[in-house]
């Protein structure tokens, strides 16, 4: 039998004004996705907004799990654990890598999170929601965190307040916690704004994050 390794899949439910909003659009009580080959889950990746008080700029992050916990509140999520081949997880450990690297490079689609309050979706080359890049992962087509949750059911490896299993994962200068000034807030978003706006007209972007199951 071959051998396999763990790939870790956590919805939460994260205290942000967008993911309220998500919430009560989605009438769920779960608005976030993140990913981990971490087995003491102390760090995640995800694709989220990069710093705290700039919601519409943001990409690939490695998503520390102080970035859930500063706050000191209760933070209810659901784990669930996959067993995957080896190769597959060598893949994952490449993917996450290289992505960590390529900052400002892998977007966040923030086209996709408006097409999705009215139903629709809204796909560009190398930028993703974190639900779109779980998606993108485990080749599984889902349109919520519902229909992701319902699916993993049977998966299911810890289900609570995130600040009993993972008390301190060593990362506390994580660049979420830095506040930028409006100037530049604004600055960077419109930036963002315009970037994920060229590549959506050109559809023949290269994918990076698509090509790794190829």
């Amino acid at each position: 039998m071959a051998e396999t390794k763990s790939l870790y899949v956590m919805i939460s439910r994260t205290d942000t004004g967008v993911g309220k909003l998500i919430r009560r659009l989605s009438r769920y009580p779960y608005n976030h996705v993140s990913l981990s080959l971490d087995p003491t889950f102390k760090t995640w990746v995800s694709f989220a907004r990069y710093v705290q008080n700039v919601p519409l700029y943001g990409g690939f992050i490695v998503e520390p799990a102080e970035r859930f916990l500063a706050k000191g509140e209760r933070i209810d999520v659901r784990i669930f654990r996959l067993d995957i081949p080896e190769e597959q997880h060598s893949r994952l450990e490449r993917l996450f890598s290289m992505a960590s690297q390529a900052d400002g490079e892998l977007l966040y689609n923030t086209f996709d999170v408006l097409a999705a309050a009215v139903g629709g979706r809204f796909a560009v080359p190398n930028a993703y929601t974190c639900l779109g890049f779980a998606c993108a992962v485990l080749e599984l087509p889902f349109t919520t965190i519902k229909e992701m949750d319902e699916h993993l059911a049977p998966h299911l490896c810890y289900e609570g307040d995130l600040g009993k299993l993972v008390t301190d994962s060593g990362h506390r200068n994580d660049r979420y916690f830095t506040r930028i000034g409006f100037a530049r807030a604004t600055w960077l978003t419109v930036r963002h704004l315009a970037k994920l706006s060229g590549r959506a007209l050109r559809p023949s972007f290269p994918d990076t994050v698509g090509q790794i199951h190829s």
